[in-house]
């Protein structure tokens, strides 16, 4: 009877040792996986007032030998980034010397419910394309500038060879072949902020209004003269004295009028006026997509997808055909002036400034 007690005893004892090992095992199996999810977690200092470094969830490397193209992309939005995968895969970018980084923040528990966009799934998206950099803040508007520095400082930290360094934001079409063509001549001078200027733009103070901005947040009456955050390009010694000032700069949430105005300004950095390629009218792109049948060419390579994210896969197709098959328009043959539409009133801040009325026919 003790004997058969005591082997019952030593069967216990064993059964408890294999699952302290299980339980163990479970537990650093665990460890590993998160240490694997929040992979390359770079630690710049956490943001307080100031419009200082930020910490680093997901972080891509950098491939690019040319240029480095930056996008700011809303997280819960993953249709506009598709789009832009679609139109421009990233086999040709690399061909082309270019290096696209979506840039995201974090989305809290009520924006993932109403996007069915999770963590895991955001994890899920950098490991299929390797092009996700998402800080540690909240995915919303008045977090832009955080975004926007985020997405420089990686620039200027680790793709140091590249010429240019271009900012876009995710709701823009872009001919990138005609880009490059300009850049590759020269189009853009050295030490600059290139893009569509603003000028004398006044902040917004009816309290009711969104993008409303207090007298503590910007006491003056005017922004300084800046580029639209639809799209601007620079170079990393440009890029790094924005991020350097920045650090020690009390922060403003609206991340053109901050980055490309307020600490331009500072700086004394030029601001180049490449106005005469964008159109603020999407139709326009939609009106150079049918000048495709005639064989000609758009003047305009930059704009709005007027909330249609496939008119960047549509707009590209007609660029790439273009590109090499278009003959250039005539003067009194340019979409600007030939293209039929019914007026809207532009936005080329959703909603923050008004610009010119352009005219259309």
């Amino acid at each position: 009877m003790i004997s058969k007690l005591g082997f019952l005893l030593l069967l216990g004892c064993i059964g408890c040792v294999l699952l302290f090992f299980t339980f163990i095992e479970r537990d650093l199996r665990s460890q590993i996986s998160k240490t694997i999810l929040i992979h390359s977690q770079r630690t710049y200092e956490m943001m307080g007032e100031s419009s200082g470094n930020t910490r680093i969830i997901i972080e891509p490397s950098c491939n690019a030998t040319f240029l480095i193209w930056i996008v700011t992309s809303y997280a819960g939005d993953p249709s506009t980034r598709s789009a832009l995968r679609r139109a421009y895969i990233d086999e040709e970018l690399q061909t082309l010397g270019i290096e696209r980084v979506f840039l995201l923040g974090k989305l809290n528990d009520d924006a993932k419910r109403r996007t069915h966009v999770s963590q895991e799934a955001l994890l899920d998206e950098s490991r299929r394309f390797s092009d996700i950099l998402q800080g540690d803040f909240l995915d919303t508007y008045r977090n832009l500038t955080y975004k926007h520095l985020m997405g420089l400082r990686w620039a200027m930290n680790n793709c140091k060879h590249v010429k240019y360094i271009m900012k876009m934001d995710d709701d823009i079409v872009v001919n990138i072949y005609g880009l490059l063509e300009k850049l590759h001549t020269g189009i853009i001078e050295k030490n600059s902020l290139a893009g569509y200027v603003m000028k004398n733009m006044t902040p917004i103070r009816e309290p009711a209004n969104k993008w409303y901005v207090s007298k503590a947040e910007y006491a003056d009456n005017i922004y300084p003269d800046f580029v639209s955050g639809w799209l601007y390009i620079t170079n990393s010694q440009v890029a790094s004295k924005l991020i350097n000032y920045a650090e020690s700069y009390k922060y403003f949430w609206i991340d053109d009028v901050f980055v490309t105005g307020i600490l331009r300004k500072v700086l004394y950095i030029k601001i180049q006026d490449i106005s005469k390629i964008f159109t603020t009218d999407y139709r326009y792109l939609e009106c150079c997509i049918k000048g495709k049948i005639n064989l000609l060419k758009c003047e305009f390579l930059i704009g709005p997808n007027g909330g249609d994210a496939e008119l960047q896969v549509k707009f590209r197709k007609f660029a790439k055909f273009c590109h090499a098959n278009c003959f250039i328009r005539a003067e009194n043959n340019l979409v600007g002036k030939t293209c039929v539409v019914a007026y809207k009133e532009p936005k080329l801040h959703k909603g923050v400034f008004q610009i010119n009325p352009i005219k259309i026919l």
